[in-house]
């Protein structure tokens, strides 16, 4: 099918970020075959989002070129298509260009494309698409087994630096460790309440990396985390909280530690329609980075388990599925008023 040898295709071209220039030229001779007229926005010299269709449609389908590193390449079998952005997001341009052939075919024309590029890094694409890129509905492509999400938590980045002082093990009085300071200040952070949604469910703290310390006989001069909090309340509210779970240590102790909010993605909430089952996730996307281009929606195939493994697959049922949940999403918000 089409369907497959488009998804193969983009597979095959590898495209981690910043290197998603052959994936978008890739995209842009597709569409062009379907006789759609393509524009860009230039991000970098060698990066780009791609633009296709009318200036201003009523549907815009929008995935993102880029995937995480390392590359694999393609393969199948009966079931599945395997290798590197295979769910997220290259089978599931496969599956928004054969949903609009169709919806060409059916003579619908009120719709285009947007891809953007760094949606695993920095978002830049997206942030850069918002800025002048507008439709009445963006239907954005991510792996959510063919259910329209709801919605989805936000993502607050934390990083913590501490100051100690060195001094011999021997003799604790005489210095300060930044490894105990850092280590209660964790601890701070993880009983901390951050809050519960009634779509989005409960945050989560996760304690990414540790460092600190120079040798098991000393206090540790430095050391420092990163923490990453999937945010179900307002951003401001949760950098409160890390704050105030902070606050609790001891005022000498608290000095010693700084806070550097590294990244803020916002959580999201999506639009529900009638006749689309429906689910929420717990992983971020470009959505909280588009608010001005149109109302959003959030579906694909594919599961997000599968997304950043060594084995990333998709489903051909699933993806078969898609293309015509997604002809049907865009006919019904073209037809609305």
């Amino acid at each position: 099918m089409r369907l497959f040898e488009d998804a193969q295709k983009l597979i095959e071209q590898e495209s981690i970020t910043p290197n998603e220039a052959g994936v978008t030229d890739l995209l842009e001779t597709l569409v062009q075959e379907m006789g759609l007229e393509t524009r860009s926005e230039v991000i970098s010299s060698s990066r780009r989002n791609l633009i296709a269709g009318p200036e201003q449609p009523k549907v815009l389908f929008c995935t993102h070129t880029d995937t995480v590193p390392p590359y694999y390449p393609f393969s199948e079998d009966d079931g599945f298509l395997y290798g590197r952005g295979a769910c997220d997001t290259k089978g599931i341009s496969a599956c928004f260009l054969e949903a609009g052939r169709r919806l060409l075919q059916q003579g619908a024309k009120d719709f285009g494309y947007l891809w953007v590029v760094g949606e695993e890094v920095d978002n830049v694409g997206a942030i850069k698409a918002n800025e002048s890129i507008r439709a009445d509905h963006l239907i954005v492509g991510e792996p959510t087994e063919n259910l329209l999400a709801l919605g989805h938590k936000g993502c607050l980045g934390v990083r913590l630096d501490v100051e100690g002082k060195a001094a011999h093990s021997a003799y604790p009085n005489q210095g300060v460790s930044a490894n105990h300071i850092l280590l209660e200040a964790i601890q701070k952070i993880r009983n901390q309440d951050f809050g519960v949604d009634p779509i989005l469910g409960s945050s989560s703290v996760n304690i990414g990396t540790i460092a600190g310390g120079v040798a098991a006989n000393v206090l540790a001069p430095q050391a420092g985390a990163s923490v990453l909090i999937r945010v179900v309340t307002e951003m401001e509210e949760a950098e409160q909280r890390v704050l105030q779970a902070l606050d609790k240590l001891d005022s000498e102790t608290r000095e010693r530690v700084s806070v550097d909010f590294y990244l803020k993605m916002h959580r999201c909430f999506t639009t529900e329609v009638e006749g689309f089952e429906t689910t929420i996730v717990s992983y971020g996307t470009d959505l909280p980075f588009m608010p001005d281009v149109g109302k959003l929606y959030l579906m694909g195939p594919g599961s997000i388990l599968d997304a950043h493994t060594a084995y990333e697959k998709i489903s051909k049922a699933q993806m078969i599925e898609a293309v015509d949940l997604y002809v049907d999403l865009a006919l019904k918000l073209m037809g609305e008023d």
